[in-house]
């Protein structure tokens, strides 16, 4: 990350990342910070966090991390209640915590897992949004994005709290984007196709692209979004994965 100079899409601006692990959420907190964000990043475990805060400020720039169960309202509570007492404000939020009930593979589900799955992908972020919006209704608006996925939208034979809750969380989006827009507050959500493992050639090979989005992308676009470059965008889930669901997979001779 190179010190920010001054020209940032994000200048002045105090950018709250939840859930920030290796990949999307501590490449999107750099991306922030390079166009200026102040940065706040909420994680269960703090190391990630901590060593991502440590990046941004060694480079001159401004970061607080915090450790938070985001299933837990009372400690998204107190995230937000801690953020507000450093830097007095929240300007945009990305929400990128998630649980994966890759054991699920019917309805008869693990209940542990499917509350799990509940909690984490919709209930944090319903807990955050309902927490930041009265600061960022005082200030003047906002803006949420949340990292929802194609789960919400395509059938799968696996992981059903996944793509129920990614579902639900879409639906989320669009009320507050209707409700608060009135408020200066947009919301969207972002559906990325990012693949961090081996043996992904079969997958990459479905987009139009013939590769997967790395997650400095990811990052590029959630920042492009969140500021005023974007003003007038809300209320969408915006694919992010190189022309993934612009194909139509028909049987062929």
């Amino acid at each position: 990350m190179n010190a920010h100079d001054g020209c940032g899409m994000l200048d002045g601006k105090v950018f709250f990342v939840a859930g920030v692990g290796p990949i999307m959420g501590s490449a999107t907190a750099l991306v922030a910070a390079r166009e200026g964000a102040k940065v706040a990043l909420v994680a269960r475990r703090k190391e990630t966090a901590g060593e991502v805060a440590d990046t941004i400020r060694t480079a001159g720039g401004a970061a607080i991390s915090l450790q938070c169960d985001l299933s837990d309202d009372g400690q998204v509570r107190a995230a937000v209640d801690a953020v507000l007492a450093e830097w007095g404000r929240v300007d945009a939020v990305f929400y990128n915590a998630a649980y994966y009930d890759h054991k699920n593979t019917d309805l008869d589900v693990d209940e542990a897992m499917w509350d799990s799955a509940m909690s984490v992908n919709f209930g944090g972020a319903m807990s955050l949004t309902r927490s930041v919006i009265p600061s960022m209704i005082e200030n003047g608006g906002g803006v949420f994005v949340y990292n929802s996925s194609g789960s919400s939208l395509r059938a799968e034979d696996v992981r059903p709290g996944y793509g129920i809750s990614k579902s639900a969380l879409n639906a989320m989006m669009r009320f507050v984007a209707f409700r608060y827009g009135r408020h200066g507050i947009r919301a969207n959500a972002i559906l990325p196709f990012v693949f961090e493992f081996e043996d992904a050639d079969a997958a990459l090979s479905m987009n139009c692209l013939g590769r997967s989005g790395t997650a400095d992308e990811i990052g590029e676009a959630v920042v492009f979004l969140c500021s005023d470059r974007a003003s007038i965008i809300t209320g969408e889930m915006i694919h992010l994965d190189g022309g993934l669901f612009s194909r139509a997979v028909w049987p062929s001779r």
